[in-house]
This record gives structure tokens, C-alpha cells and sequence, in this order.
């Protein structure tokens, strides 16, 4: 049997987060374990597939394979490192990246579905100290081509998310947009949606697909930047 298309996500796809998020605990999930598979765990699959060619062509090293621990998310957390949260995520993402084990320190696409909005970009999970001083470093020497290769947060619905210092960091020469990079410990750059008509369609593939190509100069650009002086 072949398997489906990617329909787009459904109400019951938002009714299971929700419903989940309510009932966060082992007994039910176990009594909704098909109600998971079918309109959660299915979709993301569908979707992931569908990306799959599309993104090889960005990058022939990305993984691409729809599998749970691949590139899709677990739904349940990791106990060890998460005492006292629920036993269940009530969101679910894809990621595709380079497999490697400095993957944590190299940029990647991501999708990311909640129970009211959804929201999809690149850029780092956990960027090292490193990574971030060439990023600096970049702005400071070459800002006009850093601003060329950043086009597409001014271009396209992106915009730059990540934790930041607590206490401002400038640097002489950099102007006041670009000094904004600096205040960034790590980052990733998104665009942010309410429960859309594209979420629920098939449309859904084409429009990340659109997304993922703009920004794929900018995630050269991060990898050249990576791996400068390596």
C-alpha cells in the first residue's frame, strides 16, 4: 500500500495537542495512542516526505528520512532531564540538519506545530561560543555583506529569535541594526502564524518549500561562517 500525500493538517490534529495538553499523563496517551498516530505523528511523515526532495537539493547532506528521532520530534519528554514537566510535549517539529554530533552547532530548518499557531525558519538549536565570535567577527569586518546575505528577513515575513546577553554588548563602527546581532548568545530566524488555511491544505508543502529556498543562501552563508578557520 502506498502511502498518502500530505493532505495538510486537520481540526483533529489541534484537538489532539489540545486534548492532550489537558489530559497530560500516561494512562490516556496510552487510550489515544491511535489518535496520535493517525492525525498527528501520519501528517508530519506525509509532510516530511513530500520536503524531502526539495530540501536535498538545498543541501545533499541533509537528512531527510520521516522517521521519529530522525527528523520528526518525540512526543514524549526525555524524564531525566525534564523531572517535574509533564510526561508529554503538546507541540511537535521537524528538523532538517546535517546528522553529525556537532549538529547542536550547525544551522538547520525546522517547522514547528502548536495547538493555536505554527511556525517554521533555520538557524541554530545550540551554537557554540565559537560559532557566535565568527558571526561577530563577520559583522564587524565585511557588515555590507553581511547585510546582503540578510536580505531575506527584510524581504520575507522572518524575523531573529534567541536568547540574549543581559547587558548590551556595541561595538565601534557597527551600526545601531547590526549591533542588534551582537546582543545574541544563540539564535534562529522564524516566521510566525496563527491556525491558516495553508496549515490545513496541501498548500502547506509548497509554502515552506518556498520559505526553505529563500532562506537557503542564508544557510550557506552560516555554514561558510561555521566552518571558517576549521
Amino acid at each position: 500500500m502506498s502511502e498518502k500525500s500530505f493532505e495538510g493538517f486537520s481540526g483533529e490534529t489541534l484537538s489532539f495537542l489540545i486534548d492532550l495538553g489537558i489530559n497530560n499523563n500516561r494512562s490516556w496517551m496510552e487510550r489515544n495512542r491511535d489518535r496520535y498516530r493517525i492525525e498527528l505523528l501520519e501528517p508530519f511523515r506525509a509532510l516530511v516526505k513530500q520536503l524531502g526532495p526539495s530540501m536535498e537539493r538545498i543541501d545533499p547532506f541533509i537528512d531527510v528520512r520521516p522517521q521519529v528521532g530522525k527528523t520528526i520530534s518525540r512526543i514524549s519528554r526525555d524524564a531525566r532531564r525534564n523531572k517535574g514537566k509533564p510526561p508529554y510535549r503538546t507541540n511537535m517539529w521537524f528538523t532538517f540538519r546535517v546528522p553529525g554530533p556537532d549538529w547542536k552547532d550547525s544551522p538547520g530548518f525546522f517547522f514547528e506545530l502548536f495547538p493555536d499557531w505554527y511556525r517554521y525558519g533555520m538557524g541554530f538549536y545550540l551554537p557554540s561560543r565559537a560559532t557566535m565570535v565568527k558571526l561577530s567577527e563577520e559583522i564587524e569586518k565585511n557588515p555590507v555583506r553581511f547585510v546582503e546575505k540578510t536580505k531575506v528577513l527584510r524581504d520575507r515575513e522572518f524575523s531573529v529569535f534567541g536568547e540574549k546577553y543581559k547587558r548590551r554588548r556595541n561595538r565601534k563602527g557597527v551600526s545601531d541594526s547590526l549591533s542588534e546581532w551582537l546582543q545574541y548568545k544563540d539564535f534562529y530566524i522564524a516566521s510566525n502564524h496563527e491556525i491558516d488555511e495553508i496549515l490545513l491544505s496541501s498548500r502547506l508543502v509548497g509554502h515552506l518549500e518556498a520559505a526553505f529556498s529563500a532562506l537557503s543562501e542564508l544557510y550557506e552563508y552560516f555554514w561558510e561562517l561555521k566552518m571558517r578557520d576549521a
